[in-house]
């Protein structure tokens, strides 16, 4: 009887020790997951921390340059060829201004969940053209040539906007990692089905390691007070939410050393392409299409 009791008690204390083991491996668990999250935590306030550090140089800097020359214009102490130097500097950081705050209000709207595709016809090589326009300051700074091997107009059926605000992060970035003297080259291609646009540069090019961090919110990889490059690190995140959100994808080709090369892949909209509404000025009449 007694050695019946005994082993019975033995049972228990085994069943109780299994149990603490069990209640001491949750804890543990539940420790690593929470150590894990105060790491992430601490992570995105440094993010944070350099996002808020890059905008107000990024804003600020060029929002300072227009202020002082137009306080220049404004009190007459330039003339002549000076006054059309000054005018178009300020254009030039006026573009710059207005890409960075473009680039905010979207990363915002993403955010927010306001932003959803409105396809029209349009013009591809309209909006490459327009976009090329917008870097042109930049290239002149640095000596490089931005080519468009798109021949002809291409018609497709996208967001206009979209598409617009993807090409001028990924061609301002092939722009300002591109070296003095290089070429950046932008290409587009379509089916039936698909729109396939490349933006390829001569950069120093991106490690695999690296190349989906570069796509990550407020990340860049040249970072803290002696970054050799401008942005905010919304760009390419900007981009992929785009064309995701428009059905595409984007994805990125590149070997250290030898530049890199952006692909842009959009559907065709499933509605039909003929009943929507056409961007203003990127929209092909029917006798023009071909």
């Amino acid at each position: 009887m007694s050695h019946l009791h005994d082993e019975e008690l033995i049972a228990a204390l085994r069943e109780r020790f299994a149990e603490k083991r069990k209640a001491i491996d949750e804890l543990r668990y539940l420790t690593e997951k929470l150590e894990s999250t105060n790491r992430c935590l601490q992570e995105s306030e440094a993010l944070k921390g350099h996002f808020l550090s890059n905008i107000r140089n990024e804003i600020n800097n060029p929002l300072a340059a227009i202020m002082g020359l137009a306080a220049q214009l404004r009190d007459g102490s330039c003339n002549g060829e000076r006054v059309a130097l000054n005018g178009r500097l300020i254009y030039d950081e006026a573009c710059e201004l207005d890409f960075q705050l473009e680039n905010v209000f979207t990363a915002a709207g993403l955010e927010a969940g306001r932003e959803a595709p409105e396809p029209a016809q349009i013009d591809v090589g309209g909006i490459i053209a327009d976009v090329i326009e917008t870097v042109e300051h930049r290239c002149c700074e640095k000596e490089i040539r931005v080519r468009n091997a798109l021949a002809s107009p291409l018609p497709f059926a996208a967001d206009p906007r979209f598409l617009r605000i993807i090409l001028r992060n990924l061609v301002a970035n092939a722009v300002e990692f591109s070296p003095s003297k290089g070429v950046v080259t932008i290409d587009a291609v379509a089916d039936e089905s698909f729109l396939q646009v490349t933006v390829e540069d001569q950069g120093p090019g991106i490690d695999i390691a690296d190349q989906e961090t570069v796509f990550a919110r407020f990340r860049q990889l040249d970072e803290g007070r002696c970054r050799n490059h401008r942005g905010l690190g919304l760009g390419l995140s900007i981009c992929r939410a785009l064309a995701e959100l428009s059905g595409g994808n984007i994805g990125i080709e590149s070997t250290p050393g030898a530049g890199s090369t952006f692909k842009l892949n959009l559907p065709r909209p499933t509605a039909d392409v003929e009943s929507l509404m056409p961007d203003e000025n990127l929209f092909f009449a029917a006798e023009e299409r071909f």
